[in-house]
């Protein structure tokens, strides 16, 4: 118990941390910025910024090391994040798939607009790597890393799972069943942060599920809808089963790509790896 309450107490001391940086952009910022697209570019930005930070200065405190905070040599982070990513965009097609045949979801494009849509999708995609990125070292990196060597791997990634639910709480549309899937998102993750790309897989898990969510069909991303040109995606069938409002993680279609993408990673982590 006593380390368990060391490890929360050093997690809560990395936040703290990490919010410096945002609270002293609030106190000069206008609460409009905050708001819209724009606003969320804004949030990514300033959390990214808190979130590096925090790691820096927690490795050079000697309190953690890159190997522990997830990250791997230049290869193998460039393949987990290859990985990662293919698994994200895998995980989205079958979800929006689902949500197609079975609850009458639909895709409409106009490739006129195909010049918009490319430039649209470069800074929307810019916005989705940093944003994962962020998430990542907030949710993984040093926090389940330092939680995982006081309770172990499973409860820590359960206990954050549950903070990177609640972090969700406020996004745009959200529903009990789409946070339920949030935290299920999370525990994908941390079964990709704990396999061999570490850090660089889960980042691009991440960044893959989102953009194929966001970018490709221009479905919601957790209530979030990103506008983009030349395709559109309607929503169909019942809220329960494709989602709604709240985008596909707030269906029956999500929990199930997610639980067998989950289920996968987990039986990958436990064979043994060739070096």
């Amino acid at each position: 118990m006593k380390a368990a309450l060391v490890a929360i107490g050093a997690v809560l001391g990395f936040y703290s941390v990490v919010f410096v940086p945002v609270f002293a952009a609030m106190l000069v910022t206008p609460a409009d910025w905050w708001q819209g697209l724009s606003g969320i570019t804004l949030q990514s930005g300033v959390l990214f910024v808190g979130a590096v930070t925090a790691t820096a200065l927690f490795i050079g405190r000697g309190w953690t090391t890159l190997e522990k905070v997830g990250c791997r040599d230049f290869a193998v982070s460039l393949r987990g994040f290859g990985f990662g990513s293919v698994v994200g965009v895998l995980m989205a097609a079958a979800a929006i798939l689902l949500a197609v045949l079975a609850g009458g979801a639909r895709i409409s494009t106009d490739v006129e607009s195909i010049g918009s849509y490319l430039i649209w999708a470069l800074g929307v995609g810019l916005v989705l790597l940093v944003a994962a990125l962020t998430e990542e070292l907030l949710f993984r990196g040093y926090p389940i890393t330092r939680l995982a060597e006081a309770v172990g791997k499973v409860r820590a990634s359960i206990g954050l799972a549950a903070v990177f639910l609640l972090a969700h709480t406020l996004n745009p549309e959200a529903t009990v069943f789409g946070l339920l899937n949030i935290g299920l998102a999370a525990l994908v993750l941390s079964a990709a942060f704990f396999g061999p790309g570490g850090l660089a897989a889960a980042w691009g898990l991440h960044v893959g599920w989102n953009a194929g969510l966001g970018i490709v069909v221009d479905a919601p991303v957790s209530g979030v809808n990103f506008e983009m040109p030349m395709i559109e995606f309607s929503t169909g069938g019942p809220s329960w089963f494709t989602g709604g409002n709240f985008g596909p993680e707030g269906g029956l279609v999500s929990t199930l790509a997610m639980a067998a993408v989950l289920l996968w990673l987990l039986h990958r982590n436990r064979e043994p790896q060739r070096g």
